[in-house]
């Protein structure tokens, strides 16, 4: 990160963060676990093999944003019992993490979680890093209505309910397509970079402001850096 790069975001009032792959390293593979999971409630839902499962899975990925909208538009899927299941995974690969602690402590504005993920699972991840102190919120997927993003509609909703200037705020997320509704609604964009699948869409265009592989790094940087800029005041 460059050091002017402090200066251009003195403007941030709210730091909007995505959860899995974001605030915790991709390499801890946790994701694998949820996709397996999800594989299984499909194949036990809707009486199917596990092949079948798996594909139906990337297709309402891909078509409707999540698995679960598309269970739920396509075969009246009970959210609370599928989100129950999926994240019912083991957090041992996820560590304490003092350095982004450190980073969050100094980062001045108010933080919140925005995740296609429960509230629940926010939290269980929030914990085992460390770090749910820092945050004023969680906006999940049941908040926001069960829009994932990059829906239109989940961003309309968290900006309505936490009452967020879009000017004013920064979101970091591992996937450049999240980011895309984001820059368009006039929020500065933080791509954490990771090797997932669909983190390869996307990926050239005016919507990525920031990119980082060191998101305690990049957040300790910029809080540094707005500590050294003066007072309007």
């Amino acid at each position: 990160m460059r050091a002017a790069d402090a200066a251009d975001l003195d403007h941030i009032e709210t730091w909007l963060f995505d959860l899995d792959n974001t605030l915790y390293p991709a390499s801890c593979r946790l994701f694998d676990q949820i996709e397996r999971r999800m594989s299984g409630f499909i194949c036990e839902f809707l009486t199917l093999d596990p092949v079948e499962a798996r594909a139906l899975q990337k297709r309402y990925l891909k078509e409707h944003g999540t698995t679960l909208r598309g269970l739920m538009v396509n075969h009246r899927c009970p959210p609370a019992r599928f989100l129950a299941h999926v994240h019912a995974v083991d957090l041992s690969a996820i560590a304490p993490d003092s350095r982004l602690d450190r980073a969050l402590e100094n980062l001045p504005g108010r933080k919140l979680i925005f995740t296609n993920a429960s509230a629940q699972h926010a939290e269980r991840v929030m914990a085992r890093l460390g770090i749910a102190r820092h945050f004023a919120g969680i906006f999940d997927i049941v908040a926001a209505d069960y829009w994932p993003k990059p829906e239109a509609n989940a961003y309309a909703n968290l900006i309505r309910a936490h009452g967020i200037d879009p000017r004013r705020a920064a979101f970091i997320d591992d996937l450049p397509r999240n980011l895309l509704p984001a820059a368009g609604l006039g929020m500065t964009t933080v791509l954490v970079k990771t090797d997932s699948e669909l983190a390869i869409e996307l990926t050239e265009g005016d919507h990525i402001h920031h990119v980082t592989e060191d998101l305690p790094g990049w957040l300790d940087a910029v809080g540094a850096g707005r500590a050294r800029v003066p007072s309007l005041d």
